[in-house]
């Protein structure tokens, strides 16, 4: 059974207001549309399993999560990074040891410590003795297009039917979460119910064929409008004069914009407590 999750807007609204409050401190690139959707997505749980973060850097995100289920049955969660200056592509957050300092010191002033699982290896090391179903997956790490499908790869079969995979910066440059949100994700009929919020690109996983079936025309939708806007990125290209203004253009027709809570819920099949 998933966990208990929020039972109304105000309660949304409520861990929203927490969670930002918490996390507006630390460094990060997460915007307000950003976390709104990530919040959304954690007190919202449709599928039992952890809760897993791939990328941490300070915890901006990693705070906003353990805060956000504090509001739920299960209050924890695993964050994974190497915290090791890797200088690669698509990574424009290096981190070492004092950053590592740092994002323990910020868990700590905020009394989450006891809620976060923190795994210091690569993505793809912590997959391999990984063996629990996953319920919300929190993919921020390298943003090469190497380094996203790598991430992608080596988790996606761990989320739960029902679960979320969730993207960072689907639409920003550079493009690798972009990439595999498109041909991975949009393109997949083990994905359904999906969208875009800000710069994150979320879906859910499916638990039948019907359930994707019943997607099709909005996947194929988001496949369309995110394509184009990809290929602008890909295999190199410049984001610079001509190919910047029709990059910003595409990116514009894109729907990005924050959903109401009894929408979301809808979408995801979201159950209310008390509802039947």
């Amino acid at each position: 059974m998933p966990p208990r999750g929020v039972a109304t807007k105000d309660e949304f609204l409520k861990a929203l207001n927490e969670a930002t409050s918490a996390a507006k401190e630390v460094s990060g690139h997460l915007t307000d549309k950003d976390s709104y959707i990530l919040t959304m997505l954690a007190v919202c749980p449709t599928a039992a399993g952890e809760v897993v973060e791939i990328g941490s850097y300070k915890g901006r995100s990693t705070i906003l999560l353990s805060t956000a289920l504090g509001f739920t049955g299960d209050p924890r969660m695993h964050a994974c990074d190497p915290f090791a200056a890797l200088g690669r592509p698509g990574q424009d957050l290096a981190t070492d040891e004092s950053v590592y300092a740092e994002f323990k010191t910020n868990l700590q002033v905020r009394n989450l410590t006891d809620r976060v699982s923190i795994h210091r290896c690569f993505s793809v090391e912590l997959a391999e003795q990984w063996c629990r179903p996953i319920r919300l997956l929190w993919i921020d790490g390298d943003h090469s297009y190497a380094g996203a499908t790598a991430d992608f790869e080596a988790w996606h079969g761990f989320v739960s039917p029902g679960g979320c995979l969730v993207m960072h910066d689907v639409l920003h440059h550079p493009p690798g979460p972009s990439q595999v949100f498109v041909n991975r994700i949009l393109l997949d009929d083990k994905w359904g119910a999906c969208g875009l919020c800000g710069s994150v690109g979320w879906a859910q996983k499916v638990r039948s064929f019907e359930e994707a079936h019943a997607f099709r025309k909005l996947k194929v939708s988001l496949y369309r409008k995110v394509s184009r806007f990809t290929c602008c990125a890909a295999l190199g290209a410049r984001i610079q004069g001509w190919n910047k203004l029709r990059y910003k253009l595409l990116r514009a027709r894109i729907p990005h914009r924050s959903p109401s809570f009894e929408a979301f819920a809808d979408l995801i099949g979201y159950t209310l407590r008390g509802e039947a």
